[in-house]
């Protein structure tokens, strides 16, 4: 045996910090939940999930991993493409038209309707085990004869007769002049059927492999009608069974992320025991593809289901004969003892700020407000972990966004790190509210205090990607996508202001309130001619003599990214009153 590679990664902030005590089971004054994996597959792109189809809705990154399957496989797994009685497809084969005609049939999940309903045809040269599919596509369209009353049954079907079946599948009809005879071919490549170039060969006979590669291509194109994927369209019609795609998602050995996570449950043991050597057995596949890369990736899963996290990592990779072995040498962050005291003091947290009644955003805004409650950000102190944050009331990005997600993820909300760029290396947290995703950072909604008062704004609470991309960066290979404002703070309290007239009713109420701070986004096209002064002076004269108090003093701040307006340290004096 010898020493085939080793890697060093060793992490200058906190390899991976996403801190969840997933495996204990907290139940604290009610608040509390444990995580399953399942429930954390939200925080991850399709290609990292450890279940794509948890919950039974075809995302777009369930799409995109769809389409990666192999069309073969994924058409017999839907029961469109079958073989002979030894389960061989017969893939170089030519296919007969009856083939491409019955293919057509199950693939619009209407097999059983078509064999109980035996809809007529004018066809003479159709066996009567096909009568029902011919004569389904006849009765919708979707297939014609060659003339004759022949429908060419045990003829081989050229690309071109095809392609037209998918069309019509797709919503389009010779009718309609979506196509003609002579156009199909230039017609599939600008709905997508055919890629530039493919147009050449439509008259050749196809075999049963290019026409499972066609059929599965026509998944993803969009229904003419319906705007949507055929695929998904089929599914919410419920003529794709949830069952067969289910097993589409279903973990197999052709899967590279899953050959890694079948180590998630030995590795979880170990880092409970804070092993300080750990030893897998990988695959040449495994070893060939980027092996260190989905070795961070597994150890992020571990820190997520143990709540014990690391400063960094090395590896030594030994060969014998075809088989491999990993060591891998964590560095832990605490010792086992303090990761317990780490425990402890987050189930004391979680108690004190969370109640059973509480919404999913209810808590992110809780710990939002803890974290920069707790922290004072410095970075002259080297307290990147939640624990020394906790300990000394110090400390940098990396610890607020690690007890963030200790929080809320033992909390029952699911909470990851996001590790990225905000001109230099920073870190936030990703957050799972409703379902819907959303960029929460901590450390930038932290304004510091102010004669005494700890200053809280919110710009940065629950944003999509389009919002956090204009001043933060991530490798969005390896996260999933946010797209929802339903939950940001703004839109969800109602401080979104659309003229000026908003932002006075918005300080109005405040005032009414006597809140001693408040915060709204600007939505107006004219920002550079809103003048908060003149504005609380308006609320001033309009309210003064009706509550009997004015505003006296007050700070604001403006975030011009995101045309933001933090008031605070707002006082009130008196006015006098009326009869």
């Amino acid at each position: 045996m010898s020493v085939l590679r080793s890697g060093i990664k060793i992490a200058l902030s906190v390899l991976f910090s996403l801190v969840f005590f997933l495996i204990f089971n907290i139940n604290i004054a009610g608040t509390a939940e444990v995580l399953t994996r399942d429930r954390l597959d939200c925080l991850y792109p399709a290609h990292l999930r450890y279940d794509l189809f948890y919950d039974g809705r075809l995302t777009d990154e369930n799409i995109v991993y769809l389409k990666s399957i192999p069309h073969s496989e994924a058409l017999r797994t839907l029961n469109v493409l079958r073989g002979d009685s030894k389960g061989n497809l017969m893939l170089d084969r030519f296919a007969e038209r009856i083939e491409g005609a019955t293919m057509l049939v199950r693939l619009l999940g209407v097999e059983a309707y078509a064999v109980s309903g035996k809809p007529s045809h004018p066809f003479t040269d159709v066996p009567e085990w096909a009568a029902p599919y011919i004569g389904y596509l006849y009765q919708n369209g979707f297939a014609k004869g060659i003339g004759n009353n022949q429908f060419g049954s045990r003829q081989y079907m050229d690309e071109k007769s095809y392609l037209a079946f998918l069309l019509r599948v797709l919503g389009y009809s010779e009718e309609d002049g979506d196509f003609s005879w002579d156009t199909v071919g230039k017609t599939a490549i600008k709905v997508g059927l055919l890629e530039s170039g493919e147009e050449t060969y439509i008259d050749r006979f196809i075999k049963r492999e290019r026409m499972s590669q066609l059929t599965w291509r026509a998944m993803f194109l969009n229904h003419k009608f319906y705007g949507k994927p055929l695929l998904v369209c089929l599914y919410e019609q419920g003529k794709v069974r949830r069952d067969n795609l289910s097993m589409l998602f279903a973990k197999n050995k052709n899967r590279l992320i899953d050959l890694w996570y079948a180590n998630l449950s030995k590795l979880e043991e170990a880092f409970l025991r804070h092993d300080e050597k750990i030893e897998l057995s990988l695959s040449h596949t495994q070893v060939e593809n980027d092996y260190l890369k989905y070795l961070e990736y597994t150890l992020e899963r571990v820190q997520l289901s143990t709540g014990v996290y690391t400063r960094g990592f090395f590896t030594k990779l030994w060969q014998q004969g075809n088989n491999y072995s990993l060591v891998v040498y964590p560095r832990y962050q605490n010792t086992a003892s303090r990761d317990e005291k780490l425990r402890l003091m987050i189930d004391r947290i979680v108690s004190e700020i969370m109640s059973p009644y509480m919404t999913d955003y209810e808590k992110v805004k809780a710990a939002h407000d803890y974290v920069i409650n707790m922290i004072e950000y410095d970075s002259r102190y080297r307290n990147n972990s939640a624990l020394d944050a906790l300990e000394s009331g110090y400390g940098v990005c990396s610890a607020y966004s690690e007890l963030m997600a200790l929080i809320l993820n033992s909390a029952g909300v699911p909470c990851r790190i996001v590790r990225g760029y905000a001109d230099v290396s920073h870190a936030w947290n990703m957050v799972s509210i409703d379902g819907k995703l959303y960029h929460v950072d901590a450390t930038w909604d932290d304004l510091g205090t102010y004669g005494g008062e700890q200053l809280i704004r919110y710009d940065y609470l629950n944003l999509p990607d389009a919002e956090m991309e204009k001043e933060h960066r991530w490798e969005k290979n390896d996260y999933p996508a946010c797209t929802s404002t339903e939950h940001n703070y703004f839109v969800k309290n109602n401080l979104l202001a659309k003229n000026s007239e908003d932002v006075i009713a918005i300080i109005a109420q405040a005032v009414e309130n006597r809140q001693n701070s408040v915060t709204l986004k600007y939505a107006g096209n004219d920002a550079d001619k809103l003048m908060i002064h003149k504005i609380i002076n308006d609320v001033n004269s309009r309210l003064a003599l009706e509550l009997g108090y004015r505003i006296s003093h007050y700070v604001y701040t403006r975030n011009d990214t995101y045309l933001t307006y933090c008031i605070f340290s707002i006082d009130y004096e008196p006015v006098g009153y009326v009869d």
